[in-house]
C-alpha cells in the first residue's frame, strides 16, 4: 500500500516537471555551442571559485550554473563569467531526494537552450577542476560516461552496488554487477542525447520505492543501469584515469600534482578531475591555485558514519 502510495505521489511530481515552465536563459559569457552546466544550491562562492575559475580559464564556451534565489551568488558567478539560473526548490509530495531531483533542473535548462547548443557537460561543481578544455579532449560521440576506479566492479564496490540493489533489485544487480562503477558526477552528450538521458533516469525513478528514493543513491544507481544495459544507444565508457580522472574509494593516489600540474601515475595530464578533495595533496593545490575553502577534509563530505550504515541495514535499508 504504502509502495503504491509513493508510486502515485512521484508520479504526480514528475508530471508536474512535464509542464514545468521553462527558464529564461540568457547566454552573457563565452560563445559557441558547447555548454558546462551544473548545479550550484548550497554552495558559497569559495566552494565554487575551483570550478568556475578553472573552467574560465580553459573554455571560452558557455558556462551555466543553477542557483536558488541568492542575488549575492549571482553577481558574484558573474564576475567570474559564468552565467546562472535563479530556480527555486518548490516543497512537493513524491519529490525525491535532492541528488536526484536535480535531474529536472538540467531538463529544464537543456530545453531552454535547445537549438542553442550541441554538446554538453553535466558536472558536479564543489569537486570538479578543469586542466583544459573537456571538449577538445573527448571525441564527438552521442554520450560519453565515466568510470570511478579499475577493479572497483559494482559486485564489490558496497555503496554503489548497495544503491542498485536498493533501486532495482538482485535481478538488474546480477546482470551488471561485473561491470566497474560509473559515475554519475560528470556526463559529457549532445544536447538531444542529454536530454534523453536525463528523462531515462527520471523515468526510472518509478521503479523505486519511497524508503531508497529518498537516499542519493538513486543517481548513481540509474546512470549505471542506463549505461550498462544500453538504454542509451551508441554510448561510450571512458576508463577513470582517462581525459576524466576520477578519485573514488582507495583509488585516490594515482593522481598527483608535478611541475604545477595534476597527472596521473602514467604522467598524462587530465582535462578535468573529479572528487578531487579526496587526495589532500590534490585539494590543497587546487584550493591554493583557484582560491578555494580555507579549510576542508578530503574524502566524500556525505559518507555515512558506522552507526548510520548498521542501522540502514538492521531496518532493511541497505544490504550488507
Amino acid at each position: 500500500m504504502l509502495q503504491y502510495v509513493w508510486t502515485k505521489l512521484y508520479a504526480g511530481w514528475l508530471r508536474s516537471q512535464l509542464v514545468r515552465e521553462r527558464p529564461r536563459v540568457v547566454l552573457r559569457h563565452g560563445q559557441g555551442r558547447n555548454l558546462i552546466l551544473g548545479i550550484a544550491r548550497n554552495y558559497s562562492i569559495q566552494d565554487l571559485r575551483p570550478f568556475v575559475r578553472s573552467a574560465r580559464k580553459f573554455h571560452d564556451c558557455r558556462i551555466v550554473l543553477v542557483i536558488d534565489n541568492n542575488p549575492d551568488l549571482g553577481k558574484a558567478l558573474d564576475a567570474e563569467g559564468v552565467d546562472c539560473v535563479l530556480l527555486d526548490v518548490a516543497s512537493a509530495l513524491g519529490r525525491p531526494h535532492m541528488n536526484f531531483a536535480r535531474i529536472t533542473d538540467y531538463v529544464a535548462v537543456l530545453q531552454a537552450l535547445s537549438g542553442q547548443i550541441d554538446r554538453v557537460f553535466l558536472a558536479d561543481t564543489r569537486d570538479v577542476v578543469f586542466q583544459s578544455d573537456i571538449f577538445d579532449a573527448l571525441p564527438d560521440e552521442p554520450i560519453i560516461f565515466f568510470e570511478e576506479a579499475h577493479g572497483f566492479a559494482l559486485a564489490t564496490a558496497g555503496w554503489n552496488g548497495n544503491a542498485i540493489r536498493r533501486t532495482f533489485g538482485e535481478q538488474v544487480f546480477d546482470a551488471i554487477k561485473h561491470h566497474e562503477v560509473i559515475c554519475s558526477g560528470t556526463v559529457l552528450a549532445r544536447h538531444d542525447i542529454a536530454l534523453m538521458y536525463c528523462w531515462e533516469k527520471l523515468l526510472l525513478g518509478q521503479l523505486v520505492d519511497r524508503r531508497h528514493h529518498m537516499r542519493s543513491g538513486v543517481d548513481q544507481a540509474t546512470t549505471n543501469v542506463i549505461a550498462r544495459v544500453d538504454l542509451v544507444p551508441r554510448s561510450v565508457v571512458m576508463p577513470y584515469d582517462g581525459a576524466v580522472a576520477t578519485l573514488s574509494g582507495n583509488n585516490t593516489d594515482f593522481l598527483s600534482v608535478r611541475d604545477g600540474l595534476m597527472r596521473t601515475a602514467s604522467g598524462q595530464i587530465p582535462a578535468a578531475i573529479h572528487q578531487y578533495d579526496r587526495n589532500s595533496e590534490v585539494r590543497d593545490f587546487v584550493y591554493a591555485t583557484y582560491d578555494g575553502p580555507t579549510a576542508g577534509k578530503a574524502g566524500d563530505r556525505s559518507k555515512d558514519s558506522t552507526l548510520q550504515k548498521k542501522l540502514r541495514i538492521t531496518f532493511g535499508l541497505q544490504g550488507p
